[in-house]
């Protein structure tokens, strides 16, 4: 996949191209049945915020390794920046989407669907982590566009689950989804760093990221179920956000 070799920059960055394309087509179809085929009008601000933003990031992701083939370096230091600040404004939107549905539950549904806002605030908080870790890594090109690439892998979730859910025949079980979608992100991810060597900096970084994706992801079969993340997502939905 992403190769630590005299041509890595070039083949990183095709890839990662090439990934961000494939994940925002497969969007197309994964959100059209709840959010694009619905009026703009009858959806809340919170989801078309969070829908635009996250667009605008992939978008970058595909124009940044672009400018650095033409070597417009200045260019992309410039939407490097603009990047940062998308990214940010990305992160807050899901976290202000999150508490304005559950907010929004009646207190059956809570009860039911509450505590799985786990899922979409830890994907955020990963999220904000490979951005930082991305900036901070942005001189070893190989660790660098691993840690971006990482921030589109983190939409095969929301992204493959529902064209499962969707367009397939339904699982004999609800979690199976994200078993199979986690497994996906992580194998990615660990697929990434094995081509890594270890010499190279910042691969400590990235290796350390792999593992708390795959606990995070892990916890998600067991947090969500726990008392105190219960009285956490009952604060959460009660405090004044949206």
């Amino acid at each position: 996949m992403f190769k630590a070799t005299p041509g890595a920059r070039t083949d990183a960055s095709r890839t990662l191209v090439v990934l961000t394309l494939v994940l925002l087509l497969l969007a197309l179809a994964a959100f059209w049945p709840m959010y694009l085929s619905r009026r703009w009008t009858t959806v809340d601000g919170y989801t078309h915020a969070h829908a635009l933003l996250g667009t605008a990031w992939l978008l970058a992701l595909v124009v940044q390794p672009v400018l650095i083939a033409r070597r417009e370096r200045r260019l992309h230091r410039a939407v490097g920046r603009i990047a940062l600040g998308v990214a940010a404004l990305f992160v807050i939107s899901g976290t202000l989407l999150s508490h304005y549905r559950t907010s929004r539950m009646t207190e059956a549904t809570f009860t039911a669907e509450g505590v799985y806002i786990y899922l979409p605030l830890s994907v955020a908080a990963l999220f904000f982590v490979a951005c930082a870790l991305g900036y901070r890594w942005r001189r070893s090109t190989p660790v660098h566009v691993r840690f971006m690439a990482a921030t589109a892998l983190l939409l095969i979730d929301p992204v493959i689950s529902r064209i499962m859910y969707f367009y397939l025949p339904p699982m004999p079980s609800a979690h199976l989804y994200q078993a199979i979608t986690f497994s996906l992100t992580v194998g990615l991810l660990a697929a990434m760093l094995r081509m890594v060597p270890a010499s190279t900096p910042g691969r400590g970084a990235f290796r350390n990221f792999c593992l708390g994706c795959a606990v995070t992801f892990a916890l998600f079969f067991v947090v969500p179920y726990t008392s105190w993340w219960a009285r956490f997502a009952q604060w959460f939905r009660t405090i004044e956000l949206t």
